[in-house]
């Protein structure tokens, strides 16, 4: 049996979720091979001379940039029954088994597809099928944790600021436009302030894709908050504000 269950762990993929796996010496049988043969594969091999005999599955996906090897294979270990020695092996996903699937031609490439076939879809119709009873129950905790973790994550990501963090943003808005507008008692603010508050709140509500500042998610509120104090107006109403303070201060 698979050190998955022999050990109690709960494999994850890049992503965190837990994921269904048949172990290389298993898929060896599947496929009428020695386990060394498919570990060669997976590993590649080597020339007496250490230099590269051909290079194996891993190392394809590993250098590849865009492929997370945890989606296709594990590394891990097992135990043969009356022998304390740990050997290693891979625990292979469906899409693990289907590059090892594609890398066999005729008959027995097709037995051996149907076999790994069979085998994922029983773990999908009985996840735990074969599983001991308290791995059974660890194994059913951990997902029902993730359901958890997904439901708070979601609640989250709907949650709102409240009044006083709407507030503080308000306040952050007003203290950062008098600024730009050079303070209360000047020519810009007289008579640009309404443009350019309608055009903070605009770009603000478009950044944050909504149609008031007080549904900005609680989640995005320190960025909002950031945004708010490097936030900076049009070319065109800088422009104009420079006019208008200029021409003041010219006249004074």
């Amino acid at each position: 049996m698979s050190d998955l269950y022999n050990s109690y762990k709960v494999l994850k993929n890049n992503e965190g979720q837990a994921v269904q796996t048949i172990p290389s010496y298993e898929v060896a049988e599947m496929m009428g091979r020695a386990h060394k043969e498919v570990l060669k594969m997976l590993e590649g091999q080597k020339s007496s001379d250490g230099s590269t005999k051909h290079v194996g599955i891993i190392q394809v996906i590993s250098e590849s940039g865009e492929l997370h090897l945890s989606d296709y294979f594990i590394e891990s270990s097992y135990k043969v029954p009356g022998n304390n020695r740990t050997y290693k092996c891979y625990e292979c996903t469906k899409m693990g088994c289907d590059i090892l699937a594609n890398k066999m031609t005729g008959e027995k490439g097709t037995i051996f597809t149907a076999r790994y076939v069979k085998k994922f879809n029983e773990m999908i119709e009985d996840p735990y099928k074969g599983i001991s009873t308290e791995l059974r129950s660890i194994l059913m905790l951990d997902k029902k944790q993730q359901e958890i973790e997904k439901r708070v994550t979601g609640i989250e990501n709907k949650m709102t600021i409240d009044y006083e963090l709407a507030e503080n943003l308000r306040n952050a808005i007003s203290t950062r436009a008098v600024y730009l507008l050079g303070g209360k008692h000047t020519g810009a603010y007289k008579k640009l302030s309404k443009k350019l508050f309608a055009e903070f709140y605009r770009d603000l509500k478009t950044s944050f894709k909504v149609n008031s500042y007080k549904n900005i998610a609680q989640k995005n509120y320190d960025d909002a908050l950031k945004y708010i104090e490097n936030w900076k107006p049009s070319e065109m109403l800088v422009y104009a504000i420079q006019g208008l303070n200029g021409q003041l201060s010219f006249e004074y």
